[in-house]
């Protein structure tokens, strides 16, 4: 009785072993097909990947485009922690026309990869925006920019619209995506409205749930959690979704081991709870309304998140050489992911024809 038990254990263990194997297989062969699909081959493209030395650590960057000489866009990704570089794929019919650099901040994606949660104590808003200004001035040396496009999506906006107001000139527009007002003024609003959704959809669990923590500020970044599990869950489908549909995107994303994106998804704990308390009363309008370079805010219609309405009072309150609010339409939070050949349309049509006046206007241009 014990062999048979045993050679049933064993042939149990071999299966497994046979799965585990052809798996991870499948996943090398996804990877190597995808790493042929978004090759780069123009004489005067790029494809680099890198560590560059910011704030005293090693930060992790991508830049890839078809054209050096195009408009260079620099890409803040939102969070704190959640890096979007691993979705980069979504973004390859940009580097038709930008060279889009895909930044892993402290505390995010490989960055946090390599230096590890110590890393992550200690650091601000203020820091973390002072890296970006240093990265900023490395991508212009590097690319033989004078002017980058600044694109910022949520936590991004909060690191963007510092960095156009402390340094203007590095930059030749400003575009901001899922706009962080207030964070005092907007968390009450979304508190009130995932709980309205909550009723309309008749979700007593979650009801019960969002009463049992009561309405924002909150103790700590675990509160935020709770409430946004409920809000995304009761989202519309493309946000509802999302972490379902970019899964794929990121499990065979060339040049990310499952070590790698186990690690990545545990750094947003790390960073949201370093950050919480001193970006509790975070307000965008501290900064003033006056701002050097044209100024672009791209919202999704049904934003439940950085609300639209909230987005669109900042936008009156903002005094800029050029400005526009774009509104795509149903699209939530995450517009620039689950839209993202619609965001890739205002771009061109809309911001770089500004971008390039803006630059011409202030010494050569680039585009």
């Amino acid at each position: 009785m014990g062999r048979h038990i045993l050679r049933g254990a064993l042939a149990l263990v071999a299966v497994i072993a046979v799965l585990a194997v052809a798996t991870l297989g499948y996943r090398a062969w996804r990877q190597h097909e995808n790493t042929r699909a978004l090759a780069i081959h123009t004489p005067n493209g790029i494809a680099e990947t890198d560590y560059v030395r910011l704030g005293g650590i090693d930060q992790w960057i991508q830049i890839r485009g078809e054209d050096r000489r195009n408009p260079v866009i620099l890409f803040l990704h939102g969070g704190p922690g959640s890096s979007e570089s691993v979705l980069s794929s979504l973004f390859r019919p940009w580097e038709k026309h930008f060279t889009v650099v895909m930044w892993d901040q402290r505390c995010a994606g490989k960055t946090f990869v390599r230096n590890g949660a110590a890393n992550c104590k200690g650091m601000t808003l203020e820091s973390i925006a002072q890296d970006g200004i240093d990265l900023t001035q490395f991508l212009r040396r590097h690319l033989h920019h004078r002017k980058i496009i600044l694109l910022g999506h949520s936590w991004g906006t909060m690191l963007g619209v510092r960095m156009v107001k402390e340094h203007p000139d590095l930059f030749s527009a400003y575009v901001g995506t899922g706009q962080v007002v207030s964070i005092p003024e907007k968390e009450p609003i979304i508190y009130a409205r995932t709980l309205a959704r909550l009723r309309a959809a008749g979700a007593k669990k979650g009801i019960v749930a969002l009463k049992a923590l009561g309405p924002p500020p909150y103790r700590n970044h675990q509160g935020i959690e709770i409430e946004r599990k409920w809000s995304q869950r009761y989202d519309i489908p493309s946000e509802r979704d999302l972490f379902s549909d970019m899964t794929p995107v990121a499990v065979f994303a060339p040049g990310w081991s499952l070590l790698d994106l186990y690690r990545m998804l545990h750094a947003p704990d790390y960073a949201e709870k370093a950050l919480y308390k001193s970006t509790a009363d975070y307000d965008a309008r501290k900064l003033g309304p006056d701002f050097r370079v044209p100024f672009f805010i791209v919202n999704g219609a049904l934003d439940n998140i950085t609300p639209t309405d909230l987005a669109r009072n900042y936008f009156g309150f903002v005094r800029a050489p050029h400005k526009e609010f774009i509104v795509v339409p149903d699209a939530g939070h995450s517009a620039v992911l689950t839209r993202p050949d619609a965001f890739l349309h205002i771009l061109l049509t809309r911001v770089r024809p500004i971008a390039n006046q803006y630059e011409n206007a202030n010494g050569e241009s680039h585009g």
